[in-house]
């Protein structure tokens, strides 16, 4: 098995389900950490910029870095 980080595993989880995403962001809002729910957020940028990169590369558009 290949080995991942807890981001990338977190990052690839939220893009094939968004709606658990969603709902894991209730809930650190509601009961998390500051700590965590920065976790949380980063990871979620992290899941939106690869996605709008993928998207991109499949039109042949680039986005500047």
């Amino acid at each position: 098995m290949k080995d991942r980080s807890h981001d990338t595993a977190m990052v690839e989880h939220f893009r094939a389900d968004p709606t658990y995403a969603a709902e894991l962001l209730a809930e650190v809002r509601r009961d998390g950490t500051p700590a965590e729910l920065a976790i949380l957020l980063r990871q979620m940028a992290t899941a939106s910029v690869d996605a709008v990169r993928s998207e991109d590369a499949d039109t042949g558009r680039t986005l500047p870095l």
